[in-house]
C-alpha cells in the first residue's frame, strides 16, 4: 500500500515474516472473517514489516446473545459457460456457545474449485510462478475458547488448521518456446506432478486480559504458526533439461505484551501505550529436481535435492511508548517513540548458481529507533483535518536475497534494515445521515530498494527511493434506503537509478490509478442490490523511462511493463428465502478479457510471457446461509 510493503494479520498477529512467499491473504476463508481493518501508512507501533500499512483480519466470534447458535452456509461458483468442470462448491459450518463464564466458536469452511475461463471462453492456465486457485481444494478450521477468569480477567485460546492444494490436469502452453511464436496462455490437458503447489499452516495463539493491572489495562498475547508453500516447477526451456519445483517452511512464534493507562495530565486525558514484544522465525527452503517430457507437461523426480538459500533465523525484539493527548476540545496529538533490534542468523550451504561452493555460516544485526507524530483537529462536529508523520521498519527477505547468487554471505550482501519516512496530510467530513467524504496526501522516503531481477536474483540496493500521491473516498446516501460513493487512488514513485538519476517505478512497487464506483439499496426485510465498478488507467511512463535507461546502457532491477488499463463491473444481490438468506453475484459482467496489472508486470520482471495470464471471464456466484 502506498508503495511499501503491508503487514497482514488475523486477529492481531502477523502472517508477514521475513520470509515472504506471498501468500498471506491465501491464509483464512472469507467465511471465517468476521470484518477487516485496515491502516494506510507506514507505522512503528507494530515493528518490522508495517512500511506501508497494515491488513488486519478479524475472524468470527461466539454469539454472545445466545446461549448456543449454528450458522451452515452452502454455496455455488460457475463460469458463464456452465461446464461441470468450471463449477466451485461450498461448504460452512459455524457453532457457537456462550455461557457467564465461558464462551467459543467453531468454525469448518470446505470449498473445491474447478477450471478457470477468460472473457473469451478460453480455459485459463495455471500461473508457472505461485500456480493458481483452480481446480484447488480448501480446508479451513477455526476455533477459539474464551474463559472469564473474573469479572476484570479473561483468557482465550485460539487455534487454526489450514490446507489449500492443487490437483489439476492442465499446464502451461509451452510450445511456443519451440515455435517462437506468441505464447496462447491456454491450459493444456496432460500436467502430470506428484506434488502440485500446495499451502499447510497451523496456528496458535492465547491471549490473557487484565483490565484492572495496578489500574491499568494489560494484555499478553503468545502465538505460533508453522506454515509450508509449494509452488509449480520453474525454469523449464525444453524437454529434457531438468527443473526445479521448490518448497518453503515456515516456524514464526512470538509474544506482545502492552499496558494501557488513563492518565489526567494538565486537567486534560493522556492515554499512554506502552509494551514489549519479540518474534522468532526459522526458514527453510529447498528444491527438487525433475526432468521434464511432453513438452513441459509431464514431471518425472530424480530425486535430487538442492538448498534454495541457507536455512536463516531471524529474531526481532521491540519496545515502545504511545500517546494521545487531548491539547484543547477540539486538538488531539499522538506521538511515540520504538526502538527495534534485529538479529539475522544463516547456516552455511551451497549457492544455486555455484553449486560446489560452501558459504560460510553468517550473523548480522542491527537497530533503530522509529519516531510517530501526529495531529487532528475538529474544524466541526463533523470536519476534522490531520497531519502524521510515522517511520515503517522492514527487514529483507534474507533467504531469498541469498537463493540466486554466486557468492554472497549475510554480511557482504548487502542485506540491511529499510527504514520508510512516512508523511500524511488529510480532511475529511463525516455526517451521521449524509455526505462521508475523505481528502488524504501522502509522500513516503527510503534509502534503500529491493529490486527483483528477470534473473531471479534479488539485490538491495542502497539508493534513494520517494513515493507520493492522493487519495479520495466519497460515499452518499440518500431517499432512505440509498447510497452511492466510490474511491480514487494516484501514487507516483521513483528511485535514483545507476546513473543517479531519478527513475519511474514499476507497477509492482507503484499502482497505475485506480477508481471505483458503486450504488446499492438496501432495506430492513434483508433485500439488497448492489452495483460496483473497477477502473484501472493504462500507464506507460515508467515503461518508457526504462527503455530509455536501457538505450543508454545502464540496466537495473526494475523492468517495467506497459501497463494496459481495463474497467470490471460485479452485480451483487441478496433477499431473504426459508428462513435464511440467499446471495447472487454477476462478477465481471460485461465478460471482459483482461489481464491484471499484477500478471502485466510479472511477465516482464521475471522474463517469462506466460505469467500474462488473463484474469476470469464473468462468473456467477450463489449462495444460501441460515442461522439458527
Amino acid at each position: 500500500m502506498r508503495g511499501r510493503n503491508v503487514l497482514v494479520m488475523i486477529d492481531g498477529v502477523s502472517q508477514t515474516g521475513s520470509r515472504d512467499v506471498a501468500r498471506q491473504l491465501n491464509s483464512i476463508s472469507p467465511n471465517m472473517i468476521d470484518h477487516i481493518e485496515v491502516v494506510s501508512g507506514a507505522t512503528s507501533i507494530y515493528g518490522s514489516g508495517a512500511t506501508g500499512g497494515i491488513i488486519n483480519i478479524i475472524t468470527k466470534r461466539a454469539d454472545k446473545s445466545k446461549p448456543v447458535s449454528f450458522q451452515t452456509k452452502l454455496g455455488l461458483t460457475s463460469a458463464d459457460n456452465f461446464r461441470r468442470d468450471s463449477l466451485a462448491y461450498q461448504v460452512g459450518q459455524t457453532a457457537s456457545f456462550s455461557h457467564d463464564k465461558m464462551d467459543g466458536f467453531l468454525g469448518v469452511d470446505f470449498t473445491s474449485r474447478g477450471s478457470q475461463f477468460d472473457g473469451n471462453g478460453d480455459r485459463i492456465s495455471l500461473s508457472p510462478w505461485q500456480g493458481s486457485t483452480m481446480d484447488t481444494d480448501t480446508l479451513d478450521v477455526n476455533g477459539r475458547l474464551n474463559f472469564n477468569l473474573t469479572d476484570k480477567q479473561s483468557l482465550s485460546f485460539g487455534a487454526q488448521y489450514y490446507h489449500d492444494e492443487q490437483d489439476t490436469e492442465y499446464g502451461p502452453d509451452y510450445s511456443y518456446l519451440q515455435t517462437g511464436t506468441q505464447p496462447s496462455y491456454k491450459a493444456i490437458k496432460g500436467w502430470s506432478l506428484d506434488q502440485q503447489p500446495f499451502t499447510e499452516r497451523y496456528a496458535f495463539n492465547t491471549q490473557y486480559q487484565n483490565q484492572d493491572f495496578l489500574g491499568q489495562i494489560l494484555n499478553v498475547e503468545a502465538y505460533y504458526r508453522n506454515e509450508k508453500a509449494r509452488f509449480v516447477p520453474y525454469g523449464y526451456s525444453k524437454d529434457g533439461v531438468n527443473v526445479k519445483q521448490s518448497q518453503s517452511n515456515v516456524d514464526y512464534a512470538g509474544i506482545r505484551s502492552t499496558v494501557q493507562s488513563d492518565l489526567q495530565v494538565a486537567e486534560r486525558d493522556l492515554k499512554l501505550t506502552y509494551g514489549l514484544d519479540y518474534d522468532w522465525e526459522k526458514d527453510h527452503q529447498w528444491a527438487d529436481f525433475y526432468t521434464p517430457s511432453h513438452n513441459g507437461l509431464v514431471y518425472t523426480p530424480t530425486g535430487e535435492k538442492q538448498g534454495s538459500g541457507p536455512d536463516t533465523e531471524i529474531q526481532n525484539i521491540g519496545t515502545f511508548v504511545q500517546g494521545d493527548y487531548a491539547l484543547t476540545d477540539r486538538l488531539n496529538v499522538q506521538a511515540g517513540v520504538r526502538y527495534q533490534y534485529v538479529q539475522a542468523d544463516t547456516d552455511s550451504y551451497l549457492t544455486a548458481r555455484n553449486p560446489i561452493t560452501l558459504m560460510a555460516a553468517d550473523s548480522t544485526d542491527a537497530d533503530k529507533f522509529l519516531f510517530n507524530l501526529g495531529a487532528v483537529y475538529e474544524l466541526t462536529d463533523s470536519q476534522q483535518v490531520y497531519a502524521n508523520f510515522s517511520q515503517g521498519y522492514s527487514y529483507p527477505d534474507v533467504q531469498r536475497v541469498l537463493r540466486d547468487v554466486a557468492a554472497y554471505t549475510l554480511t557482504t550482501s548487502g542485506i540491511a534494515p529499510i527504514t520508510v519516512n512516512s508523511y500524511e496530510l488529510g480532511w475529511r467530513l463525516n455526517q451521521d445521515d449524509g455526505l462521508n467524504l475523505g481528502l488524504t496526501g501522502f509522500y513516503n522516503t527510503s534509502d534503500k530498494v529491493v529490486q527483483f531481477n528477470a534473473d531471479r536474483s534479488v539485490n538491495v540496493v542502497d539508493t534513494d527511493q520517494r513515493i507520493y500521491g492522493a487519495e479520495a473516498t466519497v460515499s452518499y446516501p440518500f431517499m432512505e434506503n440509498y447510497k452511492v460513493g466510490g474511491t480514487l487512488g494516484y501514487t507516483r514513485g521513483q528511485y535514483k537509478d545507476a546513473a543517479d538519476h531519478w527513475h519511474e517505478l514499476n507497477a509492482f512497487a507503484v499502482s497505475p490509478v485506480k477508481g471505483t464506483l458503486f450504488a446499492e439499496w438496501n432495506n430492513d426485510e434483508g433485500y439488497g442490490v448492489r452495483a460496483q465498478m473497477q477502473a484501472i488507467k493504462g500507464t506507460d511512463e515508467a515503461y518508457k523511462d526504462d527503455q530509455a535507461l536501457k538505450a543508454a546502457g545502464l540496466t537495473d532491477g526494475n523492468s517495467a511493463a506497459e501497463i494496459k488499463g481495463y474497467t470490471t463491473m460485479d452485480v451483487l444481490a441478496r433477499f431473504p428465502v426459508a428462513k435464511g438468506r440467499v446471495d447472487f453475484g454477476v462478477y465481471n459482467v460485461w465478460d471482459k478479457q483482461y489481464k491484471n496489472v499484477f500478471a502485466q508486470q510479472a511477465a516482464v520482471t521475471n522474463g517469462n510471457s506466460l505469467l500474462a495470464i488473463p484474469a476470469e471471464g464473468r462468473t456467477f456466484g450463489l449462495s444460501y446461509t441460515i442461522n439458527y
